[in-house]
């Protein structure tokens, strides 16, 4: 049976932190460790994690006095410590469903390749409750699908294995998020297969969630696609991209190197005519369409 890592990254979570561990505890895949890392909370995390480290030897609580600064920083800092066959990244405020583990521990049965695998969840407010019956809408399967989609994988639905953690551990100097990170290795030099079935209720909209809330309606989507300001490609997902690649770069096949630098050449060419040939070319997509990512261009800036 292989040996999991669960990465938990906590900030100030203690309105939420316990309903989660509880959800690890009740987890039918019994072969993993929780694995978390502080970023300075001042409220009660803490207490709570140390409650729950009498209670279960397999949690536990990483304690260097290092303050990594957010969500991202944080769980790179705890990838660093995985040894285990398999990893996960755990958020402080979700829950997860009883069976999440062990249907994607399934997934890597017999898999001797770099691969990451993720599951879909509900969208959820401790007020509202389910206000989204899906939290991935987008399903990319190669580096023409992800490069311009200015993320990942949400973190939280994400497990890999030690393959994929090997490759990737010369880490790049920048990483915007930890998700998007994985999700470009996985692409890269592996698999990125999914469960198409929510294992997680995937909280949302309150201020102490360590990463970015979304937009789920399908209306909200639409009209985002009409906003102007919004640039097709993210800057700061851009510089992720890009240390990615010069760390990455003498590992590639050739036809991913062109890749890569199609996308950066994008994002600096002036002439639209020429940026549409890019996409063209090379068939870039976003949403499975190359039509929506070349309408997506003659709406918006290149790049902010």
């Amino acid at each position: 049976m292989p040996k999991l890592d669960i990465l938990m990254a906590t900030y100030n979570g203690a309105g939420y932190l316990e309903n989660q561990i509880l959800s690890l505890l009740s987890q039918t895949f019994k072969n993993w460790q929780l694995l978390i890392h502080d970023d300075g909370s001042t409220d009660s995390t803490l207490v709570i994690i140390k409650k729950y480290q009498e209670i279960d030897a397999r949690i536990i609580l990483i304690q260097d006095n290092i303050i990594c600064g957010g969500a991202a920083a944080n769980f790179i800092h705890l990838l660093k410590q995985s040894t285990s066959d398999l990893v996960i990244f755990c958020d402080q405020d979700d829950i997860w469903f009883e069976n999440k583990l062990a249907l994607l521990v399934n997934k890597f049965n017999d898999v001797s390749y770099p691969l990451a695998c993720y599951s879909n969840g509900f969208a959820y407010t401790h007020d509202r409750g389910i206000i989204a019956n899906r939290i991935t809408n987008v399903y990319p399967k190669n580096l023409k699908q992800q490069l311009f989609l200015n993320a990942g994988i949400q973190g939280c639905s994400l497990m890999f294995n030690k393959q994929l953690r090997d490759k990737l551990f010369k880490f790049p100097n920048f990483i915007i998020m930890h998700d998007h990170f994985i999700t470009l290795g996985a692409i890269t030099f592996g698999k990125l297969s999914r469960i198409d079935l929510p294992l997680m209720l995937y909280r949302q909209f309150h201020s102490n969630k360590a990463t970015a809330n979304m937009n789920y309606g399908k209306i909200d989507r639409f009209k985002s696609f009409f906003k102007s300001e919004i640039p097709v490609i993210d800057r700061a997902h851009h510089d992720a991209t890009l240390s990615f690649y010069e760390s990455y770069k003498d590992q590639l096949k050739n036809e991913q190197r062109a890749l890569f630098l199609a996308y950066f050449n994008y994002a600096i060419t002036e002439n639209l005519f020429k940026r549409i040939f890019i996409i063209v070319k090379h068939r870039f997509s976003i949403y499975d369409s190359t039509f929506k990512l070349i309408f997506k261009t003659l709406l918006r800036k290149k790049i902010n």
